[in-house]
C-alpha cells in the first residue's frame, strides 16, 4: 500500500512540473528553477513511478490498471503535444 501511495504521488507530481517546464514558468524542482530542469524532474518522477509500479505489481499488469495507465498516458501525451498546445492557445 505504501508503494502504491508513493507511485501515485510521483506520477501525479510529475504532471505540474512537466506543465511548468513546457510553459517556461519559473518553478522550483529538485534540479533547480529552469524549465529544462523541471521537465527532467518530471521525467525522473515518471520513471520512478513506473519502477515502483513494476516492483509492486509487475510491468505486465500495467494494462489492467486503468488509473495508472490513464495518468501515465496523460503525462506521456502532454510531453509529446504540450509545447504545440501551449503555442496554439497563446495565439488566441
Amino acid at each position: 500500500m505504501i508503494i502504491d501511495f508513493l507511485t501515485g504521488v510521483l506520477l501525479v507530481n510529475s504532471l505540474p512540473h512537466l506543465l511548468l517546464g513546457i510553459t517556461k514558468t519559473r518553478f522550483l524542482g529538485m534540479f533547480g528553477y529552469k524549465p529544462k530542469a523541471n521537465i527532467w524532474y518530471a521525467v525522473v518522477q515518471f520513471l520512478l513511478a513506473l519502477v515502483l509500479f513494476h516492483i509492486n505489481h509487475g510491468i505486465e499488469t500495467i494494462l489492467k490498471n486503468g488509473i495508472f495507465l490513464g495518468a501515465a498516458c496523460t503525462c506521456f501525451l502532454f510531453l509529446i503535444f504540450g509545447k504545440a498546445m501551449m503555442k496554439f492557445y497563446r495565439k488566441k
